[in-house]
């Protein structure tokens, strides 16, 4: 028998002014869900993969994303819409940020001043998964190089001006961030430049 409820979980949500809603793109090996995810009003999107959301002093999120307006896309081409869906955050590949709402320049205020941070170098990789590859730019200490960010007790680690590339269509989604889940990394490397060898 299924329980109603007088509001669903996701309507409390949307109706808290301590949080606030990121349009992403969440892939997984398969399917592609877009939609809008809760964060707190002071925090990002990274930490909210890494931690949790805490509502009405009740934490939320630290296995599961729950997920608003959704769009899910199958690997046939098939597409459907539901009003929310929950996400097991051990089977997300990784989580893109589509936030068209804000302009880029207060986004990196806001964070400037809530997330005080020590000057990083830009390290560009090729991060490659089950069934994406994705290029771009992850941020280490001056003394760091790419095993020390990426080996780290993170479960996502952060990625800029990233280009995903679906290997088997060989089609491809452009973010400006993109949070990875490690567990699912296959193995990163430097930049190769050529997607013609990625489908066979």
């Amino acid at each position: 028998m299924a329980l109603q409820l007088s509001q669903r979980p996701n309507d409390v949500l949307e109706s808290n002014p301590k949080l606030k809603q990121i349009k992403v793109v969440i892939c997984t090996e398969t399917c592609t869900f877009s939609g809008l995810a809760y964060c707190g009003t002071n925090q990002r999107l990274l930490d909210t993969l890494n931690q949790n959301v805490v509502a009405n002093s009740m934490p939320f999120g630290k296995e599961f994303l729950p997920l608003d307006q959704v769009e899910v896309c199958f690997p046939n081409g098939a597409k459907k819409n539901t009003k929310d869906a929950i996400i097991r955050k051990s089977n997300i590949l990784f989580v893109g940020e589509k936030d068209e709402a804000q302009s880029a320049n207060p986004a990196i205020k806001d964070k400037t001043l809530i997330y005080p941070m020590r000057p990083k170098t830009p390290l560009s990789v090729e991060i490659h998964l089950s069934s994406y590859l994705l290029r771009g730019q992850i941020y280490g200490e001056a003394w760091q190089q790419i095993l020390d960010v990426v080996d780290r007790a993170d479960k996502f680690i952060a990625l800029t001006d990233v280009e995903a590339i679906q290997i088997q269509s060989n089609t491809s989604l452009t973010f400006d961030f993109v949070a990875v889940n490690r567990d699912k990394i296959i193995y990163v490397g430097e930049p190769t430049g050529s997607t013609e060898s990625l489908v066979r």
